[in-house]
């Protein structure tokens, strides 16, 4: 998400960015925006992997 954030900046990647804008709420091509779409990703990926660990180890 850093990387698409500096080369949308630049121009590069438009239309993967306007994607980017539409599936995470507080991602921009801002400095801060960057960091809240990298914190959010983060956040989603956390829980999701916490929640397919929990599952994996009950069902194991």
């Amino acid at each position: 998400m850093l990387l698409l954030g500096i080369l949308g900046n630049i121009g590069v990647y438009t239309g993967a960015i306007e994607m980017m804008e539409q599936w995470h709420e507080f991602f921009s091509l801002s400095i801060r925006g960057i960091i809240a779409g990298m914190a959010e990703a983060a956040v989603i990926t956390f829980v999701f992997v916490y929640l397919f660990a929990f599952f994996y180890n009950k069902l194991a």
